[in-house]
C-alpha cells in the first residue's frame, strides 16, 4: 500500500535530503532551479508542521482520550482507551552530555550555556526531522527524544510505510551527528584547542533504537485535580507495550555494539539498533547486512521470555536513501497497487501468446 499512501503527499517525492536545509548547509548560488524549488517545498512543509496542533507530548490523535476524562476511575475505562493501534517507536539519545557538564569548571574549555545550547540545536533539529516525516514528539528524554510513528491518519494506513518513515528519520539523526560535529569540532579549534578538536572522544556521539508495535495501547495517565470547584484530568496519553518501552531499552548495548562489531573510523553515527519486530516489518533484503547481536533474557511468572536485538551499521545509506520508494528498494515490498496489477496483466498476457 506504501504507493497510494504517499502518492498524493509532496513531502514523499522530494529527492533532497531535508537535514541539509535544516542546517542550513553553505546557500550555493548555482543549484538548479529543481534544487532550489525543493528546498522551499521542504521549508514551507516543516513551517507548517510547527503551526496548528503542532505539540509535544502525548499524541494528537488520540489525545481526545484524556479529554474525556472527570473521575479518577475513568483512566480505567476501556472506552477511554485505544487498543491495537500500529506503531513503530524510535528512541535517540545524545551520549555523554552528563560528563561534558562535569567538566565545566575544569578545565573550563565549554561553558554550561554553551552544552545547552548545543543539546537545544541537537533536539530541535530532530524534532523538526520527525516532523516532517508525519511523526510525533511523545516526549524529551533529559538528552534525548522519544518519538512515535502511526496513528489514524491517511500516511498511518499501511503498516511497512509507518516502518520506512522510521528508517529515514532514523537516518537523517545519524547523519545530523556528523554535521553537528563539524560545527563542535570548529568551535574547539577557534578556541585554541586543536588537539581536542580531532579527538572523537570530545565529539558528539547519537544513539538510535527502533522497534515496532502491532498492539499498542493507548491509554490516558495523570491524576485529577480541582480546579475551583471543577473536576479535570491533568497528565497525557501515553503509548503502552512491551515493544514501546523495549526501543530505550535497545540502546544499553550501544557501547558494546560499537566497540566490538564496529569497524573504521569514525565510529560515531552509524548504528541504528533494531528489535525483532521491527526487522521482520521491513524485511530487509539479505544484501542489508542487519546483525544480530544478543537476545534479551528476562523471567517472570515461572515463565522465560526473549527478544532478539539486531543493529545496522548505516555508514553506507546515509545520505544515500533519501524516499521512502529508495527504502523499498531495499526491502522485500510486495507492491499492491492497481499500476502494478496491470503490469502483471500486461506481463502474463505477453508470456501467453508467447508460448502459445
Amino acid at each position: 500500500m506504501y504507493r497510494s499512501v504517499i502518492s498524493n503527499n509532496t513531502r514523499y517525492k522530494i529527492s533532497k535530503n531535508p537535514l541539509s536545509v535544516l542546517l542550513n548547509e553553505q546557500k550555493n548560488l548555482f543549484k538548479s532551479a529543481e534544487d532550489q524549488q525543493q528546498e522551499r517545498e521542504i521549508e514551507t512543509i516543516i513551517k507548517q508542521e510547527l503551526e496548528k496542533g503542532f505539540k509535544i507530548g502525548g499524541h494528537i490523535d488520540f489525545d481526545y482520550l484524556l479529554e474525556n476524562v472527570r473521575e479518577e476511575n475513568d483512566f480505567y475505562n476501556e472506552i477511554n482507551q485505544k487498543a491495537d493501534v500500529k506503531m513503530c517507536s524510535l528512541f535517540v539519545d545524545l551520549r555523554n552530555f552528563t560528563r561534558r557538564a562535569l567538566f565545566v569548571d575544569e578545565p573550563g574549555i565549554e561553558t554550561i550555556q554553551e552544552i545547552a545550547e548545543l543539546k537545544q540545536k541537537a533536539i530541535s533539529t530532530w524534532i523538526r526531522l520527525a516532523r516532517y516525516y508525519q511523526a510525533h514528539i511523545h516526549s524529551i528524554t533529559g538528552d534525548g527524544l522519544m518519538i512515535l510513528i502511526g496513528g489514524t491518519q491517511p500516511e498511518d494506513a499501511d503498516d511497512w510505510t509507518i516502518g520506512a518513515r522510521a528508517f529515514l528519520i532514523a537516518l537523517r539523526i545519524l547523519e545530523s551527528t556528523d554535521l553537528l560535529n563539524e560545527e563542535l569540532r570548529q568551535n574547539l579549534i577557534d578556541k585554541g584547542q586543536e588537539t581536542f578538536a580531532n579527538s572523537s572522544n570530545n565529539l558528539l556521539d547519537i544513539k538510535v533504537g527502533i522497534e515496532f508495535s502491532n498492539n499498542t495501547l493507548m491509554n490516558p495517565q495523570g491524576v485529577i485535580v480541582n480546579d475551583n470547584g471543577i473536576k479535570k484530568a491533568v497528565g497525557e496519553v501515553k503509548a503502552t507495550s512491551f515493544e514501546i518501552d523495549f526501543s530505550a531499552k535497545l540502546l544499553s548495548y550501544y557501547n558494546d555494539i560499537k566497540e566490538e562489531k564496529i569497524e573504521g573510523s569514525p565510529k560515531y553515527g552509524r548504528i541504528l539498533i533494531l528489535g525483532e519486530k521491527y526487522k521482520e516489518l521491513m524485511d530487509f533484503k539479505e544484501e542489508v547486512p542487519i546483525c544480530f547481536y544478543t537476545n534479551y533474557e528476562r523471567q517472570m511468572f515461572g515463565q522465560k521470555q526473549n527478544r532478539k536485538v539486531y543493529y545496522l551499521d548505516c555508514k553506507p545509506y546515509k545520505d544515500e536513501i533519501i524516499t521512502i520508494e529508495e527504502v523499498a528498494g531495499y526491502c522485500n515490498v510486495y507492491d499492491a497497487s492497481e499500476m502494478a496489477k496491470a503490469a502483471s496483466i500486461h506481463i502474463a498476457r505477453q508470456e501467453k501468446v508467447q508460448h502459445g
